[in-house]
C-alpha cells in the first residue's frame, strides 16, 4: 500500500511523466567504530528498517525534477551537466546531484537523461540515521536505471558504495565510506564489518534475544546546515594528525615510510602491533593539545603550507588541537571493532554492551563529539535496563544505540519516556512522533528496486 500511495502521488505530482518504477535505501546505525572510516579503519554498522523511497520516470532534455512528499523540502529543477554547480550549502538536493554528478564522471553517462522524482521516506531527519546517505544512494539506483544501467551488471554494488562515498563529498562534508558501503551491502540480521582500502564487508549475526533501541536525543545536527563545520572538524584535524605521525614514523623507521591514511599504521608495509601504533602516538603528541606552530615545527613546513595541505581554514582552538586525545580514540575505538565483530559471532551481549559504553566515554571525552543532551540519554538509558549505550552517527546531536534484552524492551522504553522524554521535546521544525523518538530497529536488506 505504501509504494501504491507513493506511484500515485507521483503520478499527481508529474502528470506529464510517465508510469514510475521505485527503488529503496536504508538506513544505518552504527554499532561501534565512530570517526574511523574516514581514516581507513574499520566499523561495525547494520542497516535498520527505515527508508528513503523514490518513485522515479525517465525523461528527455537533460532536466532532473525533484519533490518530496514532505513539503518542508522544497520542489527543485536542475539541469544534468558534466560539472553540476551546487545549491546552497544545506540544500537537500545536493544529496541527488551529488550521486548524479558522480555517476557521470565514473561511467561518462550521457547527460541528456533526465528524471522526474518523487522521495518519501521513514528516517527521521538530522538523526544520525543516514537519511542523507540513503538519499544518495536512492538517487543513484533512480540514475542508473534512467541512463539503462543495471546495478550488478554495469557497476557492482561494492564499487557503487567507494563511487558514492567520493561523490558525497559534493555537498561539502568530508565522511568516510561506512554510510554507502552498509546501505548497499547490508543483509537482513546482520550487522556488517566493514574494511576499507580495499572497500570489504564481512557480514556477522546481530544477538539473539537482544535488541538495538533507538532513541533520538531530540536535539538535530544537520550535517548539511549549521553542524557541519563541527563534523568536519573530525576529518581535517584527522589529515593534520596523519600528516604528523608519518613524519614521526619517517623519523623513527626510515624516509621511506608513507602513511596515506591512518589505517596504514595497522595494514600498510609497517603493520605495527596496537602497543607499537600507542607508543608511536605518544611520540607525535607528548603534549594534550597541538599548537599548528607545534605541527610546523615537526612537518618542517610553514602554517600556510598546513593549511593548504591538510586543514584548509579549520580554525586553530584556544591552546591547540586535541590531537593527543583524537589520536587515543583511534586506537581504541579500533581495538572496540575487531572485539565487537567476535562478540557478535560469540552472541556475547554483555560483553559487546561494555563495549559500547566505553565507545562512548571516548567520542565524549577524547573526540568531543557529543553533547549534555547525548549524555542524559545514556545514562538514563543504562538505568533503564540497556547494557550498552552509546551516540551513534557523527554526534552534537541525533541518536543513540542501545542493547536491551528483547523481553526488556517495553519497559525500557517506558522509563525513558518518564525519564527523559517527559522532559526534553523537539522543536516545531522536525517535530518527531513518539515512534519516530524509539526505534526498535531490525536490520534490512540493503538498497533495491521493488
Amino acid at each position: 500500500m505504501y509504494i501504491d500511495q507513493l506511484k500515485k502521488a507521483f503520478s499527481q505530482a508529474y502528470p506529464d511523466s510517465g508510469t514510475p518504477s521505485v527503488c529503496r535505501a536504508p538506513g544505518r546505525v552504527n554499532l561501534l567504530g565512530e570517526h574511523l572510516d574516514y581514516n581507513g579503519l574499520p566499523v561495525l554498522p547494520s542497516t535498520i528498517d527505515r527508508e528513503i523511497v523514490i518513485a522515479f520516470c525517465p525523461r528527455k532534455g537533460g532536466i532532473i525534477r525533484l519533490r518530496d512528499v514532505d513539503t518542508r523540502y522544497p520542489d527543485v529543477e536542475f539541469a544534468n551537466t558534466p560539472d553540476i554547480p551546487p545549491s546552497p550549502a544545506g540544500s537537500w538536493e545536493n544529496y541527488c546531484k551529488a550521486a548524479v554528478q558522480g555517476l557521470n564522471r565514473h561511467c561518462e553517462l550521457d547527460c541528456s537523461v533526465g528524471m522526474d522524482l518523487l522521495v518519501a521516506g521513514t528516517i527521521p531527519p538530522a538523526a544520525g540515521l543516514s537519511s542523507s546517505s540513503a538519499l544518495v544512494v536512492a538517487s543513484a539506483l533512480a540514475y542508473l536505471a534512467s541512463a539503462g544501467l543495471t546495478l550488478g551488471g554495469n557497476i557492482s554494488r561494492i564499487e557503487l558504495a567507494a563511487l558514492l562515498a567520493e561523490a558525497e563529498h559534493y555537498v561539502g562534508t568530508q565522511g568516510g565510506g561506512m554510510d554507502q558501503a552498509v546501505i548497499l551491502l547490508g543483509e537482513a540480521n546482520k550487522a556488517c564489518k566493514i574494511d576499507f582500502n580495499p572497500l570489504r564487508i564481512e557480514t556477522v549475526p546481530i544477538f539473539r534475544d537482544y535488541s538495538f533501541v533507538v532513541c533520538h536525543s531530540l536535539v538535530f545536527a544537520d550535517k548539511t546546515g549549521s553542524a557541519r563545520v563541527r563534523y568536519n572538524e573530525g576529518p581535517l584535524s584527522c589529515r593534520l594528525l596523519r600528516a604528523m605521525v608519518e613524519r614521526q614514523a619517517q623519523r623513527t623507521f626510515g624516509d621511506e615510510i608513507q602513511i596515506t591514511r591512518l589505517a596504514d599504521l595497522w595494514f600498510g608495509p609497517l603493520c605495527l602491533l596496537n602497543s607499537e601504533v600507542e607508543a608511536l602516538f605518544r611520540e607525535t603528541f607528548p603534549r594534550p593539545t597541538t599548537t599548528l606552530d607545534d605541527a610546523a615545527r615537526l612537518l618542517g613546513v610553514s602554517i600556510d603550507t598546513i593549511r593548504e595541505r591538510w586543514i584548509g581554514d579549520l580554525p586553530e582552538p584556544s591552546g591547540g588541537f586535541p590531537l593527543q586525545a583524537r589520536a587515543r580514540h583511534q586506537l581504541s575505538e579500533f581495538q572496540r571493532v575487531e572485539s565487537g565483530r567476535d562478540l557478535l559471532i560469540e552472541d556475547d551481549p554483555v560483553g559487546f554492551g561494555a563495549l559500547m559504553n566505553a565507545s562512548h566515554t571516548s567520542c565524549a571525552t577524547d573526540y568531543r563529539v557529543s553533547c549534555p543532551e547525548l549524555d542524559r540519554l545514556v545514562k538514563t538509558s543504562r538505568e533503564a535496563g540497556s547494557v550498552g549505550s552509546r551516540l551513534t552517527g557523527a554526534g552534537f546531536g541525533g541518536c543513540t544505540v542501545n542493547l536491551v534484552a528483547t523481553t526488556q524492551v517495553p519497559d525500557f522504553c517506558d522509563w525513558l519516556k518518564r525519564e527523559y522524554y517527559a522532559e526534553f521535546s523537539a522543536p516545531p521544525t522536525f517535530a518527531l512522533t513518539p515512534a519516530d523518538q524509539q526505534l526498535l530497529v531490525v536490520p534490512s536488506e540493503g538498497a533495491s528496486h521493488f
